[in-house]
């Protein structure tokens, strides 16, 4: 794309008048890959371990230089101006287009848990995160979560700024495939019952942070889609339930509504499953949840329809929205055409 209005004008252009959460212009179409280059640039950080990005299995760490102390500058993502530029691109594109009166500008952010594990940690993460082989790994593991904090603070303290500035005009999309890999591989290792409380607490530590400078919020779970491949592919949506659940019961004790939740349901490659089972544990979910089926496939058929349907029987529900399963920032441009045209269809197409 050209800039930042016109993939906001490509996305309001294959809305097809379907009403949106979000209208999103991201900054990174690999998601967090230029951040994670980029650390280097603090003389704080070392490479513990090398890699360069070509896959998952090289991802690199890095480590604190003995003697120093991470600060939040170190750590910052530095987007707000760069945020402020997107959101001049979507009031100037409001101005033409008064159907999109009351829709925002729909913004990634990646939970400070999964920005900490990729900058310390990928190696541990690519390995099949910290269990089995990536025992190996557990140092910088641990280093990961020591730094977490200051990931944390790093990243309140740009969105409060950005709130301050244009709060009204953005929804935030939290991004954390972390929390859910680590729920799939709990699922594997039948853990459930120890990882659950952690990484649903600290998910949820976050969103209340948010409804604390007053941030509109979307929650956004994904296996991995970095070249089109899953870092992990689940059997069922046992871990997104098992996630989504243990977060709520934390935002219902802290008096907050539950924001709309984007479960993933393809993988990779893989399009969303057309088994029944593998949609069986919504049954379960928490009813507070607006859920967002990412059933949406850039395959051309009927069988997008189909996962939707499955999804909302399992359910007992119709689904807030539709989507994919991942962004499209790794799609061709006719890739990225069919399924904008996908989603739409299922989103307003008849039940079966």
């Amino acid at each position: 794309m050209t800039g930042d209005r016109a993939v906001l004008r490509w996305f309001a252009d294959h809305t097809a008048g379907t009403p949106v959460t979000g209208l999103p212009c991201d900054l990174d179409p690999d998601w967090i890959l230029e951040y994670l280059q980029t650390r280097g640039k603090h003389d704080v950080f070392e490479i513990v371990a090398a890699g360069d990005y070509t896959d998952y299995s090289t991802f690199p760490s890095y480590g604190v230089r003995q003697g120093r102390r991470l600060e939040p500058e170190h750590v910052a993502m530095e987007r707000v101006e760069r945020i402020g530029d997107v959101v001049s691109a979507w009031q100037a594109l409001q101005g033409e287009r008064p159907e999109l009166a009351g829709v925002k500008v729909q913004i990634s952010q990646p939970n400070p848990l999964d920005l900490a594990m990729f900058v310390f940690a990928g190696a541990a993460v690519s390995a099949g995160l910290p269990v089995g082989k990536a025992l190996r790994h557990s140092g910088v593991v641990v280093a990961a979560l020591r730094h977490l904090p200051v990931f944390t603070e790093a990243v309140l303290g740009e969105m409060s700024e950005v709130q301050q500035r244009y709060g009204d005009s953005v929804v935030w999309q939290v991004e954390s495939p972390f929390a859910l890999l680590s729920m799939v591989k709990a699922q594997q290792l039948r853990s459930q019952w120890a990882v659950a409380p952690l990484v649903a607490g600290q998910l949820a530590g976050f969103l209340e942070r948010m409804a604390a400078i007053g941030a509109d919020r979307i929650v956004h779970l994904c296996y991995g889609d970095y070249g089109h491949k899953s870092l992990l592919s689940p059997r069922d949506l046992a871990p997104a339930v098992t996630l989504l659940n243990h977060t709520a019961r934390r935002l219902h004790q802290a008096g907050l509504p539950l924001p709309p939740a984007h479960v993933p349901c393809a993988f990779g490659a893989e399009p969303a499953p057309l088994d029944p089972e593998f949609y069986a544990p919504l049954r379960r979910l928490d009813p507070g949840w607006r859920v967002i089926a990412g059933v949406a496939s850039s395959e051309p058929g009927d069988e997008s329809a189909r996962a939707r349907d499955l999804f909302e029987a399992a359910a007992g529900r119709a689904a807030y929205g539709v989507a994919t399963a991942c962004g499209l920032g790794r799609c061709s441009v006719a890739e990225a055409e069919q399924a904008a045209a996908t989603t739409v269809a299922v989103a307003a197409g008849p039940r079966g």
